[in-house]
């Protein structure tokens, strides 16, 4: 579909290339099942590209709201105590980063 400048719709688009993303994503992960064992260079190697790539998605979404988070690990946020008593047994700082 065109808009009346003739050019694609953005909307169109951007589903267009989700769509393709996912279809390749989807051709990644069968062959990630049937390369069997790699080695701990190659395993290495394939982790930081998977960061890499989820270093660029987190950069182009919007982040979950904390409750979100929290409700979906399981946990509770920290109140104003918990952090106080916290930064109470962590001491003062002694310059070695």
């Amino acid at each position: 579909m065109t808009s009346p400048a003739g050019g694609y719709r953005w909307g169109m688009a951007a589903d267009d290339s989700v769509s393709r993303l996912e279809r390749e994503l989807e051709t990644v992960e069968r062959s990630m099942s049937a390369v069997g064992t790699l080695s701990v260079e190659q395993a290495q190697r394939v982790a930081e590209r998977v960061d890499r790539l989820a270093s660029q998605l987190l950069e182009i979404t919007t982040p979950e709201p904390w409750g979100a988070v929290h409700a979906r690990l399981g946990t509770t946020p920290a109140s104003g105590e918990d952090f106080s008593a916290l930064m109470g047994e962590l001491g003062s700082p002694d310059g070695e980063g």
